[in-house]
């Protein structure tokens, strides 16, 4: 009886014991019911007695990454950004406002009733002048020069063509402050007075590109009149008229030469080939960026039954010429090309550019020619100014015969050409490509059409394949050992590996600019930063900096994605989803 009452008590004991951890157990299902699960379902496998000793401890991860979770759904990095970007456009448009407002109230407190009058009497005195070719044009720009004396000193700046300047001043030495000459490549000896009306000049040119070329002049009598009139000269040659623009005296004379590298104006296919002819040694950087309904940057068109007629500088292929026109047409047509102004180049004399213009008109009508901005010529009518669409006329054909070209005036020439397109141009030719010389630059800007390598920029990214760059990722010891070339942290390796396995093209370490963007995701018709910001490199007193960059890109039309280490390693999978909807919007998909 007494081992018997002992065994109620236990019983009784144990039952109160399991009462007490039910009840314990039923508390704990509210806060922690996976948990209580997976103990209910596995009460003697011994791993609980490790999980039960360091309990307190998970709980505290557990709490810590609650609250990390619940920092990130706050982060308002995004609609900060939006919200900075949105202020400093306003800065730009007030600061842009103040300054037109400031400027034209210092013009017109200067500005007295004599000098009005005086401007209303140069400009009457100009349309008197006309041409310049009446019979009393001296006079008449004598009078032009007197009224513009005497308002001179109330107008801050003047903008004006070359022959107008000569009509309208009566020149003195240092006359204006700061001149400032633009296309400078073009102007020839007659603008060397500049350099005596000027205290300070800015000379803005490129000598690859068109210089002046003086025809039917004896270079005898020019090398006699140097000898005679410039002995004293240290540059007498330079007076010779090869090279002998503005600009090329302005490289002898001054210093403090500044290169302009940034390129606004083409898609980075167009400007690659003025690049691989003339810029090879100091590339310039295409900054302009686009989106994924670009028009495809270079097409080419064969005419096979392209033939040449007429004689030196009136050589024309009339079946070239009405394929440009009949692709013309077409393009007028096409809702893609709305809005697009157009312009036709002969590389071979102005006969060609003449006869499409005349079929243009006929064709288009005068009033879709002038709404289209349209010019036909050769690429002297086209420096200094650009189309969105170019089309180019090859010219040359098997029935004539044609020679190579390579001569330093040839290569400025195409290289004027090929760089006046924005968006897109077209390359109409009636010869083979084997049976151009190749050092012929025809050949070279045929082959820039038909070989131009769609995939270059992505050569030797990373001079390995992605598993072994998975490899490296998995096994390095990160504590120890720095990512690959060319990635800058392992941070940017992890991120690069997620894109690459979903199957997107990247660029680590894309260089624009004098800069770098960590990655560039790289779509057929557009492409995307991805700045990736680490804890350790991107701090608050980097942000500033980083941001500034940003800004300047902005303007270039790149968009960008940032992402936060902190962030991207709490909630990766969540992180890389926001990325790959923000490159869907922009048109950027999968390559397989």
């Amino acid at each position: 009886y007494e081992n018997i009452f002992k065994q109620i008590e236990n019983l009784k004991q144990k039952l109160q014991k399991k009462e007490e951890i039910e009840t314990f157990i039923n508390k704990l299902k509210n806060y922690v019911p996976r948990f209580i699960k997976a103990l209910c379902n596995s009460p003697e496998d011994p791993i609980w007695n490790e999980r039960i000793k360091n309990f307190r401890n998970a709980w505290l991860w557990s709490q810590a990454r609650f609250w990390i979770e619940e920092h990130i759904k706050k982060d308002e990095t995004l609609l900060i950004n939006t919200k900075i970007k949105q202020i400093e456009e306003e800065i730009f448009r007030l600061t842009e406002k103040i300054g037109s407002l400031k400027a034209w109230q210092f013009a017109l407190t200067r500005l007295q009733e004599k000098h009005k009058r005086h401007m209303i009497a140069w400009q009457q005195a100009i349309k008197r002048l006309g041409k310049g070719t009446g019979k009393y044009a001296y006079r008449h720009r004598k009078d032009a020069q007197f009224h513009l004396e005497q308002c001179r000193e109330a107008i801050p700046a003047w903008v004006m063509p070359l022959y107008r300047l000569w009509d309208t001043i009566n020149p003195q030495p240092g006359m204006f402050d700061i001149i400032i000459i633009d296309e400078a490549s073009q102007c020839g000896l007659n603008s060397l007075l500049l350099f005596y009306l000027g205290k300070k000049l800015i000379v803005v040119g490129d000598d690859k590109q068109i210089t002046p070329e003086e025809t039917g002049i004896e270079r005898e009598q020019i090398f006699s009149a140097a000898k005679e009139l410039l002995y004293d000269f240290n540059f007498k040659d330079s007076f010779y008229l090869e090279e002998s623009s503005l600009f090329h005296h302005a490289q002898l004379r001054f210093k403090n030469l500044i290169t302009l590298r940034e390129h606004f104006r083409c898609m980075p296919e167009i400007i690659k080939f003025s690049n691989n002819l003339c810029y090879h040694d100091s590339p310039l950087i295409p900054l302009r960026q686009y989106g994924s309904d670009r028009l495809e940057p270079l097409m080419a068109v064969y005419v096979p039954n392209g033939y040449c007629e007429g004689t030196k500088n009136q050589i024309i292929n009339k079946p070239e010429a009405e394929a440009v026109v009949q692709k013309i047409i077409e393009l007028c047509n096409n809702p893609k090309y709305k809005e697009k102004t157009m312009g036709v180049i002969s590389l071979l004399g102005e006969a060609q550019a003449k006869l499409i213009e005349n079929m243009l008109l006929k064709e288009l009508g005068v009033e879709e020619f002038e709404k289209r901005r349209f010019i036909c010529g050769n690429p002297y009518h086209f420096q200094g100014d650009e189309r969105d669409i170019i089309f180019l006329s090859l010219v040359i054909a098997p029935n004539h015969r044609y020679g190579v070209l390579t001569k330093a005036s040839d290569i400025r020439r195409f290289n004027v050409a090929a760089s006046r397109a924005r968006d897109q141009i077209w390359l109409f030719y009636s010869v083979k490509i084997e049976n151009l010389n190749p050092n012929c630059v025809r050949r070279k800007l045929l082959e820039h059409f038909l070989y131009y390598p769609e995939k270059q920029e992505f050569q030797n990214i990373f001079g390995m394949t992605i598993e072994n760059l998975e490899k490296i990722a998995r096994d390095a010891n990160r504590s120890y050992l720095k990512p690959p070339s060319p990635f800058q942290s392992w941070f940017e390796v992890d991120v690069a590996l997620e894109l690459l396995r979903r199957g997107y093209k990247i660029m680590p370490q894309y260089e624009i600019a004098g800069r770098r963007i960590d990655i560039v995701v790289m779509g057929s018709k557009t492409r995307m930063a991805v700045e990736c910001d680490g804890d350790y490199w991107h701090g608050p007193e980097k942000f500033e900096e980083d941001m500034q960059r940003q800004r300047q890109l902005e303007r270039c039309g790149w968009e960008f994605f940032r992402i936060k280490e902190s962030i991207f390693y709490a909630n990766k999978e969540n992180v890389i989803k926001q990325l790959c909807e923000t490159l869907e919007k922009r048109g950027i998909y999968p390559m397989h």
